[in-house]
């Protein structure tokens, strides 16, 4: 009798045994796609930068889309890297996907794989520069009407900036340097005779070097059409997808101005554009 019972229990405890297999692997299967993907986005820049620093705009705006497209998309990780500043090392880096996102003037014959985000991050500041020059040069640059007047000086410029070719384009003679900081020690010391800057840049700088007889000039304007665009690879088009989709609903619920109002820098470069006594000097651009 207990022979019988032993034999009559075995098939019932495989039967569960399989029951158990078969079912942990349906939710060995399940759960990879009950998780939640996570999109990784690694950016070249200080994570806690001040209000002033142009990359707080710009990584805070990145940030603004990401969120905004969060139900449609999934969440987000940012990560942030040492910096490296708009050089062929950065982009290189964008190449090989070790930097996801960057943001930078647009550039018409970018020599890497990488595609802009056609929506403009700085709505047209970024059209509009202006110089800082030696307080004492105030009556000189006072004379200047057009083109021909500004070619009589000379600008300072990064080597490695977009910027350099719109200015070599336009004839305007210039004096190069690797170094940011060291443009403002040439300006100084006489190697050249005007640093041109974005309006929404100058305002911390022109307060910075105050002291050192740097100030910022009052009659001009130098235009021509230089979009900032966020750049991916130019085959992450999912996540430039995304972004484009989030500036677009930043841009339809306000928050994309609320942010843009936030910046001190920027609120002041567009209260500068309402100085109407300012004369325009017009650059072409291979791009127009």
């Amino acid at each position: 009798m207990s022979r019988n019972r032993s034999l009559s229990i075995r098939p019932t405890l495989n039967i569960g045994l399989l029951l158990i297999i078969f079912t942990s692997g349906l939710l060995a299967k399940e759960l990879p796609s009950n998780k939640v993907a996570v999109t990784q986005v690694t950016i070249s820049c200080e994570q806690n930068l001040k209000q002033d620093h142009d990359d707080y705009y710009y990584s805070n705006l990145l940030k603004l889309a990401l969120t905004k497209t969060v139900p449609t998309h999934g969440h987000y990780e940012l990560k942030f890297i040492p910096v490296r500043p708009i050089t062929n090392r950065l982009l290189r880096d964008i190449e090989r996907g070790q930097v996801d996102v960057t943001w930078m003037p647009f550039t018409k014959d970018l020599k890497y794989d990488l595609s802009p985000i056609n929506i403009r991050l700085l709505k047209n500041l970024s059209d509009y520069r202006v110089f800082l020059i030696r307080a004492q040069d105030a009556e000189k640059f006072s004379a200047v009407k057009n083109l021909d007047d500004l070619r009589k000086f000379k600008g300072g410029i990064g080597s490695h900036w977009p910027d350099r070719q719109v200015m070599e384009e336009n004839n305007l003679p210039l004096v190069l340097s690797l170094s940011y900081f060291n443009l403002f020690k040439m300006l100084k010391s006489n190697r050249f005779d005007y640093f041109s800057r974005g309006v929404y840049q100058v305002k911390a700088e022109a307060d910075a070097y105050a002291d050192q007889g740097i100030v910022l000039e009052k009659h001009l304007f130098l235009r021509y059409d230089n979009p900032v665009y966020f750049y991916v690879h130019k085959d992450n088009q999912k996540l430039a997808e995304r972004i484009a989709t989030g500036l677009k609903i930043a841009i339809e619920d306000g928050s994309f101005n609320e942010l843009f109002n936030h910046i001190d820098n920027l609120r002041w470069g567009e209260k500068i554009l309402e100085e109407k006594h300012r004369t325009i000097i017009q650059l072409t651009t291979s791009s127009q």
